[in-house]
């Protein structure tokens, strides 16, 4: 009987070893795909272009869909547990060291969970994120950029005055508060405007073409607001949000900015230009008036930069309407930000910066966030079509 106990407790010592095994073989499998999948982006456009063209719209058809059944950013809110497990794993691993069986079990628990998370998240930015940096970019699929290679002064002393231009009459056409600031009498149909407006260049451009979820807004705008951060894309739910806090302006350029990442367009410069061709090609003068206001900086720094001092003195200058309308957050905005959150805001802008560069460099993109500005080089290959 002794034998026979001690045979039945080995068998069950065994089984229990292999069915330990199990998770850790398929996490090594997914770790593996994951591998394989940023080793073939990195490595041929082909596979890239592929893959956003056959795959990821499965994914926004899907489960996209379904996050936009809820009419909070399910993104943020993932956010928020991820923060909370982080604090919880390090009060499990302090208690971890009273020696207690349940304790040191908790502990192996929860740092299996966490693996699992881990993973998953590298996988799911992958499908959603990675792969896409590594893809043929807009201009290489849509206009003709054949023996273009930069552009010359001209071409941006002719594309500000142009934007100026219209800036300075959309300007006027709206109704405007006490304080001068626009009134936007039509929020309500702002989503549906957006989708509209992508829809309707999806027409022109097939890879925009297809499925836009609902856009979402953040809760803690806040904290956006302190990183200078007008919309954000969360591959994991393939959701498309936007900073709330934000002057009314900069509203329809982001939110058509972060539905362009939907379509495989992770380039900032090239989601920048697809809102702007969203919002000026609508037959809706606001969302004109946003779209050229959102690239005028961008096209005024490169100005500066190439003009001379006379060239500069005599160029074109916005109405005082235009340069308040310039802004990110009114006066009243950033005061209300600064007294509701905890943190400083040049230091979360600095950390936020330093980040979001980061990413883009490790995802190929050498000059980080200097990216954004390339947007001017696509204006004015637009201006020319």
């Amino acid at each position: 009987m002794k034998n026979i106990h001690i045979n039945l407790k080995g068998m069950k010592e065994k089984n229990t070893r292999q069915k330990n095994k199990i998770p850790l073989i398929i996490k090594l499998l997914i770790l593996a795909l994951t591998i394989l999948l940023n080793a073939l982006s990195w490595n041929s456009h082909a596979f890239s272009d592929w893959y956003i063209a056959n795959i990821l719209p499965l994914w926004v058809n899907t489960y996209s869909r379904f996050f936009s059944i809820f009419p909070i950013s399910v993104g943020e809110k993932l956010i928020i547990l991820g923060i909370i497990l982080l604090f919880a794993g390090v009060v499990i691993f302090l208690l971890g060291f009273l020696k207690k069986e349940k304790l040191k079990l908790l502990r192996r628990r929860y740092w299996n969970i966490i693996s699992w998370i881990l993973v998953c998240v590298l996988l799911i930015q992958t499908l959603n994120c990675f792969i896409l940096y590594h893809a043929s970019t807009f201009a290489s699929k849509y206009m003709d950029t054949e023996g273009k290679d930069g552009y010359g002064f001209e071409e941006l002393y002719d594309l500000r005055e142009h934007i100026v231009e219209r800036l300075n009459f959309l300007s006027t056409q709206f109704e405007r508060d006490s304080n001068g600031e626009v009134i936007f009498n039509e929020e309500e149909d702002l989503y549906s405007e957006c989708i509209k407006s992508m829809k309707k260049l999806g027409e022109k451009y097939p890879g925009l073409s297809g499925y836009y979820p609902q856009p979402k807004k953040i809760l803690f705008s806040n904290i956006m607001s302190q990183q200078n951060l007008s919309g954000i894309f969360f591959p994991f739910t393939l959701e498309a949000n936007y900073n709330t806090d934000m002057y009314i302006t900069n509203m329809p350029f982001t939110i058509c900015h972060e539905l362009a990442h939907l379509k495989g367009y992770i380039y900032e410069d090239e989601a920048n230009f697809i809102a702007f061709m969203a919002c000026v090609e609508s037959g809706n003068l606001f969302f004109q008036y946003s779209g050229y206001l959102n690239v005028l900086n961008y096209v005024s720094n490169d100005f500066r930069n190439n003009a001379s001092v006379e060239e500069w003195d005599s160029r074109t200058l916005v109405t005082e309407e235009v340069a308040a309308d310039n802004i990110f957050l009114t006066q009243e905005a950033w005061e209300q930000v600064n007294k509701t959150s905890p943190f400083n805001t040049e230091i979360v802008e600095t950390i936020s910066n330093k980040l979001l560069d980061g990413n883009l460099v490790m995802n190929g993109i050498k000059d980080g966030i200097k990216s954004y500005s390339r947007v001017v080089q696509l204006l004015i290959y637009y201006s020319c079509m």
